[in-house]
């Protein structure tokens, strides 16, 4: 996409860009998104999408849908981020212990 590789400002409130494949992708889908908004209402020099004035409600509505789209991008790199938990697999030298009819009740 254009805008990224120029480094565009407003592609700034999205975040960086995953290093993974298909989490970069989505978020170049998210940053399609603002793209389309940028592109719909010929907005040329954005600071940033959060500042553009509102011309009717229809904008507003697609304007919160960008706002939307720059959340789960950021959210994207916020996985990436995140190290992997390990799963735990009990072996065979495990030591199981059935549960215990008794639940501790004095009747």
């Amino acid at each position: 996409m254009i805008a990224i590789e120029r480094g565009d400002s407003w592609v700034h409130n999205f975040g960086d860009a995953p290093e993974t494949g298909q989490l970069y992708e989505q978020w170049t889908l998210e940053v399609a998104a603002g793209a389309a908004y940028l592109d719909r209402w010929l907005i040329d020099e954005p600071g940033t999408i959060p500042d553009d004035a509102i011309v009717n409600l229809e904008q507003e509505t697609q304007r919160i849908r960008v706002l939307d789209a720059v959340q789960r991008a950021r959210a994207l790199v916020e996985v990436e981020d995140t190290p992997e938990a390990s799963a735990y697999v009990p072996s065979r030298d495990d030591f199981w212990e059935p549960p215990s009819p008794n639940f501790g009740l004095d009747l």
